[in-house]
Formats: structure tokens, sequence, C-alpha cells
């Protein structure tokens, strides 16, 4: 069974604006010389990282307290920061996938998610019928309906 990490995405306000965040930062690496390497760095490196790559894990998105979207981890390597410190390096692959929508409490860092407790990906063509504009929706959780 695949291992997966759970991740606040911090300042991103859907999933446009995290597809639209993660073209700029291939284009920064490969502007930079690396190639379209779609990365995240982080200070400390997975415990489980063979199982993560091995087994198919993901990294699931927590945008504006939701769970919403996954993306495949490619690989876990060591690597540095710009400050020059070691870091961990997580690369993933450039497809989002959309899942079912579940709501997630504040957390620093990233989680370890269970198979078990992962949310299942939403079938081909089920995103609009599931999720609402996002006015909508907001207005809907002030309301306290979803």
């Amino acid at each position: 069974m695949p291992v997966h990490l759970i991740k606040l995405a911090v300042g991103i306000e859907s999933i446009d604006h995290l597809h639209q965040r993660q073209k700029e930062r291939i284009a920064e690496r490969k502007a930079a010389g690396d190639g379209p390497i779609l990365r995240i760095l982080t200070r400390n490196t997975p415990r489980r990282a063979d199982e993560l790559t091995a087994e198919g894990g993901s990294i699931f998105w927590v945008i504006k307290g939701r769970v919403l979207v996954r993306q495949q981890i490619t690989s876990v390597e060591p690597a540095a920061g710009q400050d020059g410190q070691p870091r961990c390096a997580i690369h993933l692959d450039s497809e989002l996938i959309r899942i079912r929508p579940r709501r997630s409490r504040p957390f620093q860092g990233w989680r370890y998610l269970e198979d078990d407790n992962a949310p299942a990906d939403l079938p081909a063509g089920a995103d609009e019928e599931i999720e609402p504009p996002e006015e909508m929706a907001e207005e809907l959780r002030e309301l306290g309906l979803i």
C-alpha cells in the first residue's frame, strides 16, 4: 500500500492558482539551468521516502482548509536551499489530480497519510458537478452549509 504526504498550500487560493504557481516555479528552475523540474524543498527528509516513491505515493494539497488535489511523487532526493543549507527535494509529477474534497485543520510542515485514509480521486468530468464556484462555496461556508 502506498504512503502519501499531506501539505498545506500556503498562500494558494484555488487549484488554478496552484497550477499557475507551479508553472512559474518550473519556468524559474528552467531559467536557472535545472530543466523543467517541479519540486518542493523541505528541511526534513521523510523517513518513509522509499515507501513514497516505490509504491506510487502522492502529495495531497490542502487549499483554503480543504484537501482538493493530489500530485504523484516521482522522487525524494537531497538538495541545497538558496541559503546553502541541506534540504530535501520532493519531486512531483506536473499533473494535478482532483480528489473528493475533504476538510483539513491547519498544521505545520507535512504529514504522512496512509492510503486507507486518502481521499478518492474524482471520476473524469465529475469535478464541475461536485465543486461549486468559489464565490458560492465561500458563501455556503459562511452559512455553515459546507
